[in-house]
């Protein structure tokens, strides 16, 4: 999926009437296993030529950072 796809599946849901503030964004790998809380959105990684150019987000489950590692 892309940020566009997930934009529009966001819209769409706003235009259903939802209240995508207060809709909770959860993972899972599957339908079979457990919901995991989604935590943060941060930037991935960037294109090789330039380092300028956003090439991927990441969905964080966990916000805490271990400074020590």
């Amino acid at each position: 999926m892309n940020t566009l796809t997930l934009l529009n599946k966001l819209i769409d849901l706003q235009n259903e009437g939802h209240d995508l503030a207060k809709i909770d964004v959860n993972y899972r790998q599957d339908y079979n296993s457990d919901v995991v809380a989604i935590k943060e959105l941060e930037e991935d990684l960037f294109d090789e030529q330039t380092n300028s150019i956003l090439k991927s987000i990441v969905l964080v489950t966990d916000s805490n950072t271990d400074e020590s590692l």
